[in-house]
């Protein structure tokens, strides 16, 4: 069954109601593909809902979640090392019709825009049953919140970078690092994602062997990314 809600707030509610059994819809690049977290769960369909641009307000970029990694991409508002990172998805088709909300909503360890945002500082406006609210999206990704993500908040001027290592372009990231002034942030599969304000946060990180790598080498990865510059 796929809902279609007319307001966020009705949204909200059926994602509350039903909380095991229905996902949010919105590019459809996860929720559509076969053996997805989405399989056998009812879809809500956010698209129309929310905002798919990137506007400025206040002196701040406000990037819709329902904006496309290509859309971030080609967007000359938005820090360069956001753009890049937008650029990891290899696929155009894909990156015209995933959105940033769901990457980021998806929480995956391999998310191409997680550890980018985070150390950008970004902050995620959300939707919950209990109201609107704005949070620091490192805090949002350490919490399994299932909120309803309307957008994200970031400073224009910022000036970062950011690594994506992985064994091919179209292949799960072993590691993706960023860093913006005094905020480190690394994203490791099946690791998760570290946030701090010193290079060494890749000690934090537990590393395990899995298809994109040995623990060693996404460890060696880690380490000499933010120790080397690399």
């Amino acid at each position: 069954m796929i809902y279609k809600p007319t307001t966020v707030r009705e949204a909200v509610a059926l994602r509350a109601e039903h909380p095991d059994d229905t996902v949010y819809l919105a590019g459809g690049t996860d929720d559509l593909r076969l053996g997805s977290c989405a399989e056998g769960k009812d879809l809500i369909d956010i698209n129309g809902l929310l905002s798919d641009t990137v506007e400025e307000k206040d002196g701040k970029l406000v990037i819709g979640a329902l904006c496309t990694l290509q859309t971030l991409r080609e967007c000359e508002k938005v820090p360069a090392f956001l753009r890049e990172a937008a650029g990891f998805c290899a696929s155009f088709v894909k990156r015209n019709s995933a959105t940033v909300g769901g990457n980021i909503a998806l929480r995956r360890q391999d998310s191409y825009m997680a550890a980018a945002f985070a150390a950008a500082n970004a902050t995620v406006l959300a939707t919950s049953p209990d109201g609107d609210r704005e949070v620091p999206i490192a805090k949002y990704l350490a919490c399994d919140c299932a909120c309803l993500l309307r957008g994200f908040v970031i400073d224009p001027s910022i000036t970062g970078r950011v690594k994506r290592f992985g064994n091919t372009a179209a292949s799960h990231a072993a590691v993706i690092a960023a860093q913006s002034g005094d905020t480190y942030a690394l994203s490791v599969s099946g690791s998760g994602l570290a946030v701090g304000s010193s290079p060494d946060i890749w000690k934090t990180l537990e590393y395990q062997d899995d298809l994109t790598g040995s623990a060693d080498y996404k460890k060696y990865l880690a380490k000499i990314v933010f120790e080397q510059g690399r």
